[in-house]
């Protein structure tokens, strides 16, 4: 268990809250007009009462996921990097089990699901960060799977959900990667070897 104020962070993927905004506006659409039904038609006290409870719980589910979405995809925290792939857990990952960072793209169908590549009507970029072989221990992690993917040492960061990508920018976290490693390898560790995951956090 890592604690979040012990040491200072640094952002190195921050989080986007644009997708939430586009729910929000469904659910507020689709609220307006529950209420405005309810109100016009010939309903009860109690039914009126349960429209608003629904629309009070939707509208304070997107808020919880917006807040979560808006916080940072990846952090530096001393010499490990938490990992944000998931609205309710962040996982930790030495700096020393990282590899490199690279660019690459997800095909998607129209309606933005996942799909072969053959029937692909779009393609969303992406940010690769690859783990080494030699730390099987933290190869794979259950995801939020819009936010992402971590699998058989590869994490995928999907673009629509963290600040907008490019290769410029994974060659920027790479060299940030390369600073980080010296630092730490001139420096007293400052946590154990082994991955470490921080359930719970929002």
């Amino acid at each position: 268990m890592t604690n979040a104020g012990s040491q200072p962070s640094e952002i190195w993927l921050r989080g986007n809250v644009r997708p939430v905004a586009w729910l929000a506006v469904v659910v507020a659409v689709v609220g307006a007009g529950l209420v405005a039904a309810t109100t016009m038609a010939a309903s009860t006290t109690l039914q009126r009462l349960v429209v608003a409870a629904c629309c009070g719980l939707a509208a304070a589910m997107v808020g919880l996921l917006a807040r979560a979405a808006a916080r940072p995809r990846l952090e530096h925290v001393g010499g490990r990097l938490r990992i944000r792939l998931s609205p309710t857990a962040v996982h930790e990952v030495p700096l020393s089990a990282v590899e490199c960072f690279f660019q690459g793209s997800n095909p998607i169908a129209s309606n933005g699901e996942p799909t072969c590549g053959e029937r692909a009507s779009f393609r969303v970029n992406t940010l690769v960060l690859r783990l080494a072989e030699r730390a099987a221990e933290c190869s794979s992690r259950a995801t939020f799977t819009p936010w992402g993917t971590w699998d058989d040492g590869y994490v995928v960061f999907d673009g629509r959900w963290c600040e907008p990508l490019s290769a410029e920018l994974a060659r920027q976290l790479g060299r940030r990667l390369i600073d980080a490693k010296r630092s730490a390898a001139g420096a007293t560790p400052a946590a154990g070897p082994g991955p470490a995951a921080v359930e719970g956090v929002p």
